[in-house]
């Protein structure tokens, strides 16, 4: 019971997370126009050194794109409460995306030299999902 409304708030936090991100590079916002607290407001240029690299994209859509699905069935799940096969997909999905996750944090620090705390928050989220997939 109280899984399902945990993964339902990690999901709107994701989401909200990856919105933010999609709405900034598609210049629809500037990095500092968003309901977030200050110290998770991004500058103009550490924003664009994040969203525009290579390592932002998979397959040419960029990963928050992908998160915004990704937390859209996540939701769904903490919903509906799918099981089997659905289930199943959502925890190799999930597992998927923590092992890419570490990967973006050792991007982000070392190569990029950048620390994004809604990077890290959004890596946490869905190291915590997974966790509840697993637990569930």
């Amino acid at each position: 019971m109280y899984d399902n409304f945990f993964i339902l708030l990690l999901s709107i936090v994701g989401f909200y997370i990856s919105l933010y991100f999609t709405l900034v590079y598609y210049g629809i916002i500037s990095p500092s126009r968003f309901i977030l607290p200050e110290v998770c407001k991004l500058s103009e240029n550490a924003c664009q050194s994040i969203i525009n690299t290579k390592y932002a994209r998979i397959l040419g859509l960029p990963n928050f794109v992908y998160g915004l699905l990704y937390y859209i069935v996540v939701f769904l799940f903490a919903i509906f409460n799918f099981n089997g096969y659905i289930k199943t997909a959502l925890m190799l999905i999930s597992f998927v995306t923590v092992v890419l996750g570490v990967y973006l944090i050792y991007v982000l620090m070392k190569v990029l030299k950048v620390n994004c705390l809604l990077c890290f928050i959004s890596h946490v989220v869905n190291f915590f999902i997974m966790v509840l997939f697993v637990l569930k």
